[in-house]
């Protein structure tokens, strides 16, 4: 791994970004070995122009969560242009560390935003072309990069990208399908993870939000995480012709993240037609005694993010 890292690990939902450490080739993404930003969260998830967010950071060393660094940050103005195939702009990764600094960082969406970003076509000057406007993803969302920086630790730099869902207009549809979806549309709320349980072969179990539990080397166990009521929640979506608004249901997904031992799976999660309140992941404990630092990042299909840390103490 470079220590320059600036890398973007790319998180397969709609609108979901975080970046983090690349790992060595054949480390698991769920092992945490160097400084690694596991999420960044917007407050509301979703916000109409002008509308003020604060946004909060995850970020993990193999001591844990990090809580006494400050970050840089910045709200992009550029969108991106077709010739890039980054997620962002490459003018949104400038090297200064950030207009604004802080463990949180409240700023407006851009007046402009669903011009920048979404469905109105920006004006486009004398003698050149019309500029096409974004097109919205699988869920009907667009979305402002909000960018956050850690110059300063100790192994290099790190830089990140939260996506921040931009509540706009309904475009290209008729008029009475824009009244309606209007009146059904629900800006998206983050999802959140209710309890975490570690169930042993024997059957016992340990509920990790009443403190820490001890497990055994090369110990083999089951996390099961419940979701918050409310996590999955319904919203219509303009269907592809244009002609008729459908409803969807919020996927759900859990990235799991541990300093030590591995994971069955690096992410799990429920699909938006499964009714499924729960994620689990089997993970075997590391063979030789030591504390592990365990991290839970909970996204939905539109953007919104919850997060969960615990400790375990692998000992004899």
């Amino acid at each position: 791994m470079t220590r320059a890292k600036q890398l973007l690990l790319t998180v397969v939902l709609a609108g979901s970004i975080a970046l983090g450490c690349k790992p060595e080739v054949g480390q698991a993404p769920s092992l945490i070995t160097d400084y690694a930003l596991l999420a960044v969260k917007g407050d509301p998830a979703e916000a109409k122009p002008d509308e003020n967010v604060v946004y909060s950071f995850l970020l993990a060393s193999p001591e844990g969560t990090v809580t006494d660094t400050t970050a840089g940050w910045d709200v992009c103005e550029t969108p991106k242009p077709p010739a890039e195939s980054n997620s962002v702009a490459g003018a949104c990764n400038p090297p200064e560390p950030g207009a604004a600094t802080g463990q949180t960082f409240a700023a407006p969406v851009l007046t402009k935003a669903c011009m920048l970003f979404g469905p109105i076509a920006p004006p486009v000057a004398t003698g050149q072309p019309s500029i096409r406007p974004r097109d919205p993803d699988s869920t009907g969302g667009y979305y402002l990069p909000v960018r956050v920086k850690f110059p300063d630790l100790a192994t290099g730099s790190l830089t990140g990208f939260a996506f921040e869902r931009i509540s706009c207009n309904l475009a290209n549809a008729a008029t009475d399908l824009v009244a309606e979806y209007d009146k059904r549309y629900q800006p998206n709320n983050d999802p959140g993870i209710a309890t975490t349980d570690v169930s042993r072969a024997d059957g016992s179990s340990f509920n990790l939000d009443s403190g820490s539990p001890t497990i055994a080397p090369g110990e083999s166990v089951v996390f099961q995480a419940t979701f918050a009521d409310g996590s999955a929640e319904t919203f219509p979506v303009l269907n592809p012709t244009g002609d008729a608004l459908v409803d969807q249901t919020e996927d759900l997904y859990m990235s799991w993240f541990a300093t030590s031992g591995s994971f069955e799976h690096d992410r799990t999660g429920v699909a938006g037609t499964q009714t499924a309140t729960s994620t689990s992941n089997a993970w075997r404990a590391p063979g030789t005694a030591m504390p592990v630092y365990l991290w839970l990042v909970l996204r939905d299909s539109r953007g919104g993010t919850a997060f969960r840390s615990y400790s375990i103490q692998v000992t004899q």
